[in-house]
């Protein structure tokens, strides 16, 4: 099993690198280290790494408390707080964002590995019992609560963080002569196909799901102006290229509607859906003219 990462976020160098040594030591990798809230953040995004040490106090706008509530929040990434000194105010803040645990500083490396390996075991126990109500069995996606859960917490990052981001919705098309050409277990796998197809386009970080039936939506964060035209047409040649192989009875062929959200204007997620489908559909449209 490889080595748990876990991203250390502490604006005191000197202490940030005896912690990043004390957890080599351990076992553990450290991809990287931060030190400020807002490269926190924009870390954990990249890395996704298995756990966070968060200092409490940060220099900067955003301190370890709401760093903390934006990673835990939007990542589903543990955090296990760092703190030697702290007021009333910002540790009640510390406590409802539902931490891991916490490591007062200076610390033991037995308290630390012990306060780690705990913090790992409870996540990877939640994730479990939430992956059995947010996933779609078929595909391993997540299912349309899923999605809307995720994407919401999403979308509020994206707003307070002003940054945009793209909403796929997808459909596969001629499902329906695929089962009755091929049968229902073929088109079961056409869906999980599509499945593969999307996690290879879009990253880890992404809200990949099979709304139902051959619907599927995908949340590309922090993407670029014109970047709706680059994710479906990357999409697009992953498709050609799966169909180009010709080891299978039939190809995958897929409609897509891409729209932007505009963390500047008033938007929700059902609003973007809408938008969204529009798009698709207006793609179908197009494939019909002659």
């Amino acid at each position: 099993m490889a080595p748990a990462q876990i991203l250390v976020v502490e604006d005191e160098n000197i202490v940030a690198r005896d912690i990043e040594r004390n957890l080599h030591v351990l076992g553990y990798e450290v991809p990287a280290i931060a030190a400020s809230g807002e490269d926190a953040i924009d870390k954990a995004v990249a890395i996704h790494p298995d756990l966070v040490l968060m200092d409490i106090r940060l220099r900067g706008r955003i301190d370890g408390v709401s760093a903390a509530q934006e990673i835990g929040g939007r990542l589903a990434i543990p955090v296990v707080y760092l703190t030697s000194y702290a007021d009333d105010e910002t540790l009640h803040r510390a406590k409802l964002t539902e931490p891991f645990g916490y490591i007062v500083k200076p610390f033991e490396k037995k308290d630390l590995h012990a306060t780690i390996e705990m913090a790992l075991y409870r996540h990877q126990t939640q994730m479990t019992l939430r992956s059995l109500a947010l996933a779609d069995e078929l595909t391993g996606l997540y299912n349309r609560r899923g999605f809307l859960t995720l994407a919401d917490q999403h979308l509020k990052f994206a707003r307070r963080a002003t940054r945009g981001c793209s909403l796929l919705f997808i459909d596969v098309d001629r499902l329906k002569q695929i089962n009755d050409t091929f049968g229902h277990r073929e088109g079961d796998h056409a869906l999980i196909t599509t499945a593969k197809i999307l996690r290879q386009t879009f990253r880890e970080s992404d809200v990949i799901a099979r709304l139902g039936g051959d619907e599927f939506a995908v949340l590309a964060i922090h993407s670029d102006d014109d970047s709706t035209r680059v994710i479906t047409a990357r999409l697009l040649e992953h498709v050609r290229a799966y169909n180009a192989r010709r080891d299978h009875r039939y190809e995958v062929v897929l409609s897509v509607g891409a729209v932007r959200f505009d963390p500047m204007r008033t938007c929700s997620i059902e609003d973007l859906m809408i938008s969204a489908d529009e798009a698709l559909y207006g793609h179908k449209r197009s494939k019909r003219k002659p």
